[in-house]
């Protein structure tokens, strides 16, 4: 059997094509930046842990408690979001995260006293600015003003 050298070309190329978006698609498991919502999350609660050194070892427990849970879920729901890529409304999605970050807050204020809870405050508000930073210089608004 001889196959022309045109024909194998035509086949290395169809090959190719046809592996393209496997080789750009995002890989299973970390997000591009490295860090999964796992790492995120025990990013937070270590950050908390150092701002806040005069937590009980009850606090601690209950901090740990929660912050797994949130893990869990976040993992869930983002696993969900992949899944139904097409299907879901992105402002649902949104609304669902923005929920559970308020109940995980909830939950936190009811273990820490106020002066706890204004640090945890002053920090997540310091990680939320830094996230919308970077998430405008990607994708920047558009800020110009039409006249009418």
């Amino acid at each position: 059997m001889h196959i022309s050298i045109k024909t194998a070309l035509l086949a290395s190329f169809l090959v190719a094509l046809f592996n393209i978006p496997q080789v750009f698609s995002q890989p299973p498991g970390r997000p591009p930046g490295g860090m999964d919502m796992s790492d995120m999350v025990s990013r937070e609660k270590q950050t908390l842990y150092k701002n806040i050194s005069n937590l009980s070892d009850d606090q601690k427990l209950l901090l740990d408690g929660i912050y797994d849970e949130f893990a869990l879920t976040m993992k869930q729901n983002m696993e969900e979001m992949r899944n139904n890529r097409g299907s879901m409304d992105r402002e649902s999605m949104r609304a669902k995260m923005d929920a559970l970050r308020e109940e995980k807050n909830n939950l936190i204020k009811d273990v820490l006293n106020s002066d706890q809870y204004a640090i945890y405050l002053d920090q997540i508000e310091s990680a939320f600015g830094a996230r919308r930073r970077r998430t405008e210089q990607v994708n920047p608004a558009d800020t110009t003003v039409s006249d009418q």
